[in-house]
């Protein structure tokens, strides 16, 4: 009796237990909701946890050639999650959604990257979670830049709402914290053939005459070129190149190389050091037609051979046919080789003996010529001009003539007697008066 008494009794008491137990659990699952949610709205303080997060990208190529002025375009954007929305709540339209970065500064920095920033921050705005801003930076990249992939940072920094209140009056106000994020872009350096030059040769650069250039190269830069060629820009008018640019193969950082240009020299041009720039023209690693950056060199150019006339002007008699010594002088820059003087008479005088030979003839050294020249008899007793010129070859074993050099030839008095015995006019007249006086002579003879 007792125990079917109590049965009922223990088993209510079981029922109001499990009853307490779930609301319970109940409690405690909405106290763990609150504590990991928090309120967003109420009177007092709502603490808000999502805030921006902002990612940078390259828009377009991230390849870089050194020594070059760039432009980078980049987009900022904000991939900040809401967790309002993930829980399906939403903000009144007089709040400020917690996600969007606001007053958005943007600033590109090399961090270590071999360039310079020529760009300052911008002032992008406002960039709402889901949307991006774009800006531009110009940067220059270091001629000597190692090849290689560098990460440019993008510094930004903006405002958000960290937390929100509500006022008994039941406006809204805003707590704000500031942000500071740097964002990294990958940009890659490429490898680029970069001549430098270690010296330089010019071997019978005259005006109007053929030369070589010789040119020991370096590949200071940090990419092997194929198929490469040395060429010579001409920028200075006065070299045009014979052979155009000069095949040099596989040219590997590091390696060392000696280029030889032919070319002509411009024969109006005078002496001095004249600007041109060197380049290599090379297939990349892609197989693509590139060219290296120039670098620049003066040329000389001398004044090559010339010749003047150092001995004594000539004498000579009208009728005289005369044996003469000339003495050349090579007063140029340049050696001359198997040099030949000639004359070049003109009446009166002729040249019985026109040409002689001279021989090799060093910058400043001086050969003497033999000529034979003869005066027309009844020439004007006054100074004549002999024309002379030389023929040689230059070290290139090319044959060149020379300006016309004048020789002074002074037609002068000789003997009375002399003149009258060599002179026909004269020989006929002294004749008939010797045949006529002969004749008066004989008549009066015979008269006695």
């Amino acid at each position: 009796m007792r125990c079917n008494c109590l049965l009922p009794s223990s088993g209510m008491g079981r029922k109001n237990k499990g009853i307490g137990g779930n609301l319970l659990c109940v409690i405690l699952a909405g106290l763990l909701l609150c504590a990991f949610f928090g309120p967003v709205s109420g009177a007092g303080e709502g603490f808000i946890r999502s805030e921006p997060s902002l990612y940078a990208t390259l828009e377009g190529t991230n390849e870089f050639s050194p020594g070059t002025d760039i432009r980078l375009d980049i987009i900022v954007e904000n991939q900040g999650v809401d967790n309002e929305v993930l829980r399906e709540l939403e903000y009144t339209p007089y709040t400020i959604n917690p996600t969007t970065a606001l007053g958005t500064v943007a600033g590109l920095e090399p961090a270590g990257a071999p360039l310079s920033v020529q760009s300052e921050p911008y002032l992008i705005g406002d960039i709402q979670a889901g949307l991006s801003s774009p800006f531009t930076a110009y940067a220059h990249v270091d001629e000597n830049a190692p090849a290689g992939t560098y990460t440019l940072i993008v510094s930004t920094n903006y405002h958000y709402a960290a937390a929100q209140y509500m006022l008994p009056s039941g406006d809204w106000e805003y707590s704000y914290e500031e942000r500071t994020a740097r964002l990294e872009v990958p940009v890659r350096i490429k490898g680029e053939v970069k001549p430098k030059i270690l010296s330089l040769e010019a071997e019978n650069l005259y005006p109007g005459q053929t030369g070589t250039i010789t040119v020991s190269l370096e590949n200071i830069g940090y990419a092997k070129g194929t198929r490469s060629a040395a060429e010579l820009s001409g920028i200075s008018g006065v070299f045009r190149l014979v052979d155009g640019g000069v095949y040099i193969g596989d040219f590997a950082p590091g390696e060392v190389t000696v280029v030889t240009f032919t070319a002509y020299v411009s024969d109006d041009v005078s002496a001095g050091t004249y600007p041109e720039e060197v380049m290599i023209a090379y297939a990349g690693e892609n197989g693509e037609s590139q060219e290296s950056v120039s670098e620049r060199v003066g040329i000389p150019v001398g004044e090559g051979a010339s010749f003047a006339i150092v001995s004594d002007p000539i004498a000579i008699e009208p009728g005289e046919t005369k044996s003469i010594q000339v003495t050349f002088k090579n007063t140029g820059d340049a050696p001359v080789y198997d040099a030949r003087a000639r004359i070049v008479p003109s009446k009166p005088l002729t040249a019985p003996v026109d040409t002689a030979l001279l021989g090799d003839m060093a910058p400043g050294e001086t050969m003497t010529a033999d000529f034979t020249i003869s005066l027309e008899s009844g020439a004007l007793e006054v100074p004549y001009g002999l024309n002379t010129e030389i023929k040689y070859r230059d070290a290139q074993d090319t044959l060149i003539l020379s300006d016309q050099i004048v020789l002074q030839v002074d037609g002068k008095a000789g003997n009375p007697v002399t003149d009258l015995l060599v002179n026909p006019v004269s020989l006929a007249v002294i004749v008939g008066i010797v045949l006529l006086a002969g004749y008066y002579l004989y008549a009066g003879r015979r008269k006695n």
